[in-house]
């Protein structure tokens, strides 16, 4: 029987790589971000803020990045009815709005990304640039 296994799990400087990719993304596009990364317990590794980000969306992208760590999804994929409830019960740590997305390496939930400040579709492109960056860095190191 064992009584433990190992987990793999983002270091810091897996997400400052996400953050730099984001940052990167999210100046190409025009769209100033704030942009979390967390990881698999939802415990935050890195986070930016580009100049002209809305100062009220640091949460919301700590939030999103909670929720994909947690959930294993994408955010705003959670019906209407039980992204409400989970909100609630979860005193607002669980949102249901677009743009925090799972890290998932080798089937494992590595960490998550969440951005917030833009659109939707924006906040999803500049956390696809940053997950995928990582994901680009750890494939190509096995």
């Amino acid at each position: 029987m064992s009584l433990s296994k190992a987990k793999r799990q983002l270091t810091y400087e897996g997400a400052a790589a996400a953050v730099m990719a984001a940052v990167a993304k999210s100046k190409e596009i025009g769209a100033p971000e704030c942009i979390a990364v967390v990881d698999p317990g939802g415990n935050l590794l890195a986070f930016a803020r580009v100049d002209g980000a809305a100062t009220l969306a640091r949460d919301p992208a700590i939030s999103k990045a909670v929720t994909s760590a947690s959930l294993g999804i994408p955010t705003g994929q959670i019906p209407f009815e039980f992204g409400a409830n989970l909100s609630f019960a979860s005193h607002g740590d669980i949102v249901n709005l677009g743009g925090g997305l799972p890290i998932i390496f080798q089937d494992e939930i590595i960490g998550a990304i969440g951005v917030g400040s833009g659109t939707t579709e924006q906040d999803i492109a500049v956390a696809t640039a940053g997950r995928d960056a990582v994901l680009h860095a750890l494939a190509s190191e096995t």
